[in-house]
């Protein structure tokens, strides 16, 4: 049964109703924009066609539709899919304390506009202040949830459609010294020491190091192959193994098919590891990812020419590989004598 009638509200102004039955049988009353008699009567034929090709359906869907939902959708691919789920699944899990089960039809600009200067500010469950860097990453990974699921039919617009991230200046100037590193192996879990040797004298990352597999590790002609389905970029290139870290790698045991592991299997985290490390040294604000700074400042500073650590890093543009080339203070004084 569909018609069409008006009600008085409280200021004593009619408006226009459809009243319909939906496809699970449900009696729907619902105020249309309309002025006249034959403007409710379009409305509800409107509708009634909606009803009859299932566009009404999907609405109904886009309609309900709350983040969470949509994020975790997104995790469950990157896991499946991304060799950097586990960066994933730290932003959705900040993304999620913000936006949780909030509809995705009312995430609007201003909504993330909040978000972002929530994580500036620190607070309200968001953890510390973040960096530009840090909150750039998690808007990406938002706008590939909110792209993905525009793609697959479970929201009616992406609210990020055009949105620009932050300016960053991000810089790392963090490097180590050689008896800072020697330090921060001898305050490192057994485990993590090889890892730290390896990534200090090859510039490779983490993610490289602890998928390394003992197959790509040619002692005969002292190199590492790294394929393209292991490195950040997706291109194959080849890692020379210096002396130091050769002694290293013989003294590991062959047990498994990785070369890292712990207990005999394959390593996956080293975080805690790794803080463990810095704080036995006293070394504050220095992450795994500054270990390819110091390669790169380290062999620089040997008058190793770009090119050859460029091939050897895996930088495809010279803009990008000066980012991991850091000068410091005794650099600029060595060079005016």
């Amino acid at each position: 049964m569909a018609s069409i009638f008006k009600r008085a509200g409280k200021n004593g102004r009619y408006s226009w109703y459809i009243r319909y039955r939906d496809p699970s049988g449900r009696d729907v009353k619902k105020k249309v924009p309309a002025r006249t008699k034959r403007e409710a009567e379009y409305y509800l034929a409107k509708t009634l066609e909606k009803l009859e090709d299932s566009t009404y359906q999907l609405e109904i869907r886009h309609h309900q539709t709350r983040f969470f939902e949509i994020a975790d959708d997104f995790l469950e691919y990157s896991r499946a899919h991304k060799r950097s789920w586990e960066r994933d699944e730290i932003s959705v899990q900040k993304l999620k304390k913000f936006f949780g089960d909030i509809p995705c039809r009312l995430i609007t600009r201003s909504k993330i506009d909040r978000y972002i200067a929530l994580r500036k500010r620190g607070g309200d469950g968001l953890g510390k202040p973040a960096k530009p860097a840090t909150i750039n990453r998690e808007l990406a990974c938002l706008q590939t949830i909110f792209r993905r699921a525009l793609q697959e039919g479970k929201i009616a617009q992406n609210p990020m459609r055009g949105f620009k991230l932050l300016p960053e200046d991000n810089v790392r100037d963090r490097v180590l010294n050689e008896e800072e590193f020697q330090r921060l192996v001898l305050n490192a879990p057994i485990h993590l020491k090889p890892i730290l040797i390896c990534a200090w004298e090859t510039g490779m990352r983490r993610g490289e190091i602890l998928n390394l597999k003992w197959e790509q590790v040619d002692m005969n002609r002292g190199v590492i192959k790294l394929g393209g389905d292991s490195t950040k970029n997706g291109r194959s290139r080849i890692v020379p193994i210096s002396s130091n870290l050769e002694r290293i790698l013989k003294r590991l045991p062959r047990n498994n098919e990785y070369v890292f592991t712990y207990k005999g299997s394959r390593l996956r985290d080293i975080r805690s590891a790794f803080m463990v490390a810095c704080k036995g040294a006293g070394i504050d604000d220095f992450r795994f990812h500054d270990l390819p700074h110091c390669f790169v400042t380290g062999v620089r500073r040997k008058s190793v020419p770009d090119r050859v650590i460029m091939a050897i890093t895996g930088h495809q543009t010279l803009e990008c590989f000066k980012r991991y080339d850091n000068i410091s203070i005794d650099d600029l004084k060595w060079a005016v004598g």
